[in-house]
């Protein structure tokens, strides 16, 4: 778990992609902790992190050994800090944003955020019971009009679709896209705001 506490009142969980707490998440962690978050970022995977080039190979790790089911430990998570913070969040990406998204109807959290959920397709029946801000690449590997076309009109989900592919936050990646992801802080600086 990479932890960065500083007696913050709200704390952000942080929920890496496939590839691990590499030096992106690293890099957000520390982002998000000098704005004035307590951070906590589980390493799912319980090893180092996959390099880029090794995606089917992190995938197929992730799938067999951590799973969509970790929203199970992300909720104790969230009980657990929300005995000592006035807000809890989440923020995830890809399989985090999947698992982040699990945690909706999740009364105790206090917001959430997802990135370029591709899976969150196999659980359009959630219905969020804290505000959602969820951040779809336009291009990606599913139909990503169909999915927002199903989950628009919940409550409690703002949906944004960004001009870029899967991965664009990522300034590593080659996806990353530096308007798109400026715009999309934007979008979390409001949604957060809202919330405060």
């Amino acid at each position: 778990m990479i932890e960065k506490t500083g007696g913050h009142a709200n704390a952000l969980i942080i929920l890496h992609e496939i590839y691990g707490a590499n030096r992106f998440i690293e890099d957000l962690c520390t982002e998000y902790h000098l704005q004035g978050f307590d951070i906590f970022c589980p390493e799912m995977l319980g090893r180092n992190s996959f390099p880029y080039a090794g995606s089917a190979e992190a995938y197929d790790y992730f799938s067999k050994n951590v799973g969509f089911d970790y929203d199970k430990e992300i909720k104790q998570l969230i009980e657990k800090l929300k005995l000592l913070y006035d807000k809890v969040f989440i923020m995830g990406f890809s399989v985090g944003a999947t698992i982040a998204w699990k945690c909706c109807e999740d009364t105790v959290c206090d917001g959430i955020i997802c990135f370029y959920g591709s899976r969150i397709r196999d659980y359009l029946l959630l219905q969020p019971c804290c505000p959602v801000l969820l951040l779809f690449a336009a291009q990606d590997s599913f139909d990503v009009d169909s999915v927002i076309n199903k989950l628009q009109g919940k409550s409690n989900v703002d949906i944004q679709k960004l001009r870029a592919s899967h991965g664009f936050m990522d300034p590593y990646s080659n996806h990353f896209v530096q308007t798109q992801a400026q715009m999309s802080k934007n979008h979390i600086s409001d949604f957060i705001g809202s919330l405060a």
